[in-house]
C-alpha cells in the first residue's frame, strides 16, 4: 500500500508540469498542498457487511505483506502481530529495475486492518510509521551501489489521521524526518468529504474542504535532496533551467501579491517571496498556516492552479514566517 502510494507522487508532479511551457514553482506548492489533501481517501470507513461479501479478511500480519507486490523479506526479516495491527523490521520493494527502497521499520495500527486492507479498502483511522527509509540504487556495479549508499539518508516518517464519519469531518498529521538534513511537518483539519463511489485510481475526485492547515519546515538540505529532483527533471534537459525557474519564481510572487491583505498580510507575503526565490535549496526554518472560514475545496487545491484557487480565496487567512539560513 505505501509502496503504491510513495510511487505516484513524484508521476503526478511530472505529469502535470510536462504539460506546462515551464517550471511554475507556485503551482509545484499548492500542487504539494493538493497531494497533502489526497490523503483524505484514507477517511473511508466501508460497511463490515458489505465488505464479507466481497472477500476474507487476511489470516495475519505476514498474509497482509504477502499480499503486497513487489515487497522482499530477508533472513532478518520479522513480521508480527501487534495489538491493533502490524510491525515488521527489514523489509524492501522494488520502484523500478534501478531503484529499490529499504525500511528498517514499518508499524501500521488501524482498526480491522486484515479486513479492510484485503478488500481494498482503508478504514476511519490509522497510524503509519516508517523508520530507517532508504533508497538503494541498483546500478549494476556493487561497487558503485555501496559509494552511493555511503551517502543516503534514512528518513523516518509517521502518518496518522482520525475520522468522525458521521460529521464527516477528519484531522491529518504527518512529519517526514531526515536527520540533519532536516524535518517537514504537515496537519490539517478537513470537513464536508464526499468520497463515496471513489475508486483509488481517481483520487482527485475526492470531495470535501480544507479549514485548516499547518506546515513547518525546517531545511538543512532536504528539499534540494528529495523533493526539489523530481520537479527539476520535468524541465528541457539541454536547456538552462535557472531563467525558467526565476521566471515562474515571479509570476507566482506576483500572483500572491495580487490577493487582499485581509488574505495575506505583508510579513506574510515577504516570507512566502523568500521561500519561493530560495528554491531548489530553500534552507531555514519556515512555517505556512492557512484558516478559511468557507473552506478550500479539495478539487481546487489539487488542480495546483494558482488562478483557480485566487477564486476562492475569500475569507482565508494566510500566515506565514520565514527564517533563511545564514549563508
Amino acid at each position: 500500500m505505501t509502496a503504491r502510494a510513495e510511487r505516484h507522487i513524484p508521476a503526478a508532479l511530472g505529469n502535470e508540469s510536462r504539460h506546462q511551457p515551464y517550471l511554475s514553482y507556485g503551482v509545484a506548492t499548492m500542487r504539494a498542498l493538493g497531494l497533502f489533501a489526497l490523503a483524505v481517501p484514507l477517511f473511508s470507513q466501508p460497511s463490515l457487511a458489505e465488505l464479507a461479501d466481497k472477500t476474507t479478511p487476511l489470516a495475519d500480519c505476514a498474509a497482509l505483506l504477502a499480499s503486497i507486490p513487489d515487497v522482499k523479506t530477508t533472513q532478518d526479516t520479522l513480521i508480527e502481530d501487534v495489538e491493533g495491527g502490524c510491525r515488521a523490521t527489514d523489509l524492501s520493494w522494488a520502484e523500478s529495475s534501478y531503484i529499490h527502497y529499504r525500511i528498517d521499520e514499518i508499524v501500521l495500527l488501524s482498526p480491522d486492518l486484515l479486513q479492510t486492507f484485503e478488500a481494498g479498502k482503508l478504514s476511519a483511522a490509522a497510524d503509519l510509521t516508517l523508520k530507517g527509509l532508504r533508497i538503494v540504487p541498483q546500478t549494476g556495479s556493487p561497487l558503485q551501489d555501496y559509494i552511493i549508499s555511503l551517502s543516503s539518508t534514512g528518513i523516518d516518517l509517521h502518518l496518522a489521521y482520525t475520522t468522525d464519519p458521521a460529521e464527516r469531518t477528519g484531522a491529518v498529521d504527518f512529519e517526514l524526518s531526515a536527520g540533519k538534513l532536516g524535518r517537514l511537518s504537515l496537519s490539517a483539519s478537513l470537513s464536508d468529504f464526499d468520497n463515496s463511489d471513489v475508486p483509488l485510481s481517481s483520487l482527485t475526485e475526492t470531495k470535501g474542504t480544507l479549514d485548516h492547515f499547518e506546515a513547518s519546515l525546517e531545511d538543512n538540505g532536504l528539499f534540494a535532496r528529495l523533493f526539489a529532483p523530481p520537479i527539476l527533471s520535468t524541465l528541457p534537459a539541454d536547456q538552462d533551467p535557472r531563467p525558467a525557474i526565476a521566471a515562474a519564481q515571479e509570476a507566482a510572487i506576483a500572483m500572491l501579491a495580487s490577493w487582499p491583505e485581509t488574505t495575506m498580510p505583508p510579513e506574510s507575503l515577504a516570507a512566502l517571496s523568500a521561500l519561493i526565490r530560495a528554491f531548489p535549496k530553500p534552507e531555514g526554518s519556515w512555517t505556512l498556516s492557512i484558516d478559511s472560514e468557507p473552506g478550500l475545496s479539495l478539487e481546487s487545491l489539487s488542480s495546483g492552479n494558482l488562478s483557480a484557487l485566487s477564486t476562492v480565496i475569500a475569507g482565508t487567512r494566510i500566515t506565514a514566517t520565514g527564517t533563511p539560513a545564514a549563508p
